[in-house]
């Protein structure tokens, strides 16, 4: 093993096909080495007649042909092609190759190479058992999504996870779908949500879902929100149903607090207990002081007979009326009105303290 500095017009690059492209991070690679320099070396293996053959650091090279450099730094290893690829991978921190990265080199070892299977797998490090699942998944993998991965169209994960398994049933769909996702940016939370949902539903769904992933992931979220009142914006809806949560938890724990908290609790419970209990009595006098300041902005308004302008819905003006509350009405308590006297009645009939305690004792 030797370290040399190499021509690049002398490098094969063969083994690149082995390796996933990742367009972002060869971007950060290009800004670090034109600042800095070629910090690391790459592998190669000699060839013969001045050719060597990248091992590994194809995106070393190939961002340093971007800044039109002639040289590289590198090391040379005297060793054959499969005993040096699985050198480097042994290398290399677990998270630096995907499940189909590690497949490809499964493939390369062991169908190009000619080693026994077990052999490749030792040569990695790994069971014969773990090689034999990966060389399964890159051998069905269909030629354009391999491709896709390749060249970091579709991300590896993606793929192996939910491109591949959804392929198996109708690759018809798989090929649709992946064109669809293409430049979404979607995250693998999402993607997991929408193969979970596929698998679940009949054809008529799921032909929807392959057509136009990003309504479906749209449709999806607003039903996980819950229904939405029309009278009331996004913000005021949420702004609605946290005050909603916050009064049915206090009822929650007007019911579980007792028990836990009681005169043989331990000492351990007692006291992140009242630790926690502490933390949101100070969150809970600060959401008091707020309603507290807008109640009292709106009396001011009243007595100096503003009158308060209204949106589209009937809402305050939000640049002059201060933050919008979804119950910034008269008196803001819901479901109350003012008596002949001027005092404030509970409406008969609402039915908000059964539901709320219906709502609590789920919650307990």
């Amino acid at each position: 093993m030797r370290i040399v500095e190499l021509n690049l017009a002398a490098l094969d690059e063969r083994y690149g096909r082995l390796r996933v492209r990742d367009r972002r991070r060869e971007r950060q690679l290009v800004a670090s080495l034109d600042e800095h320099g070629q910090q690391d070396a790459i592998f190669v293996i000699g060839e013969g007649d001045g050719r060597f053959v990248v091992v590994d650091g194809h995106k070393r090279v190939r961002a340093l042909r971007r800044l039109r450099r002639d040289t590289v730094k590198a090391v040379v290893w005297d060793l054959p092609p499969t005993q040096a690829l699985a050198a480097a991978y042994r290398a290399a921190s677990r998270e630096a190759y995907s499940a189909i990265e590690e497949g490809w080199l499964v493939y390369e070892l062991h169908r190009v190479g000619k080693l026994d299977l077990g052999k490749a797998a030792a040569s990695m490090g790994r069971s014969k058992s773990w090689a034999s699942r990966r060389l399964a998944l890159v051998e069905e993998l269909p030629e354009w999504l391999s491709q896709d991965v390749a060249t970091g169209e579709l991300g590896a994960h993606a793929a192996a996870n939910y491109l591949v398994p959804l392929t198996r049933g109708n690759g018809a769909d798989g090929r649709l779908f992946a064109e669809k996702i293409r430049g979404l940016g979607l995250t693998d939370r999402q993607l997991g949500a929408i193969y979970t949902n596929y698998r679940a539903s009949g054809n008529e769904t799921r032909r929807k879902i392959v057509e136009d992933p990003a309504r479906f992931l749209k449709v999806l979220a607003a039903s996980a929100a819950g229904p939405q009142d029309p009278t009331l914006s996004e913000a005021e809806n949420r702004a609605h149903k946290q005050l909603e949560l916050v009064g049915n938890v206090a009822l929650g724990l007007t019911r579980g607090l007792p028990p836990v908290l009681g005169y043989d609790a331990g000492e351990i419970a007692r006291a992140k207990l009242w630790s926690a209990w502490e933390r949101a009595a100070k969150r809970l006098a600060l959401l008091d002081e707020t309603v507290a300041a807008l109640k009292a902005a709106r009396k001011k308004n009243r007595e100096e007979g503003y009158v308060e302008p209204g949106n589209a819905h009937g809402h305050l003006d939000a640049a002059k009326a201060g933050p919008r509350q979804p119950e910034d009405r008269e008196g803001f308590e819901g479901g109350t009105q003012r008596g002949e006297g001027g005092d404030r009645q509970r409406a008969s009939g609402s039915g908000a303290p059964e539901r709320a305690a219906a709502s609590a004792g789920a919650l307990c």
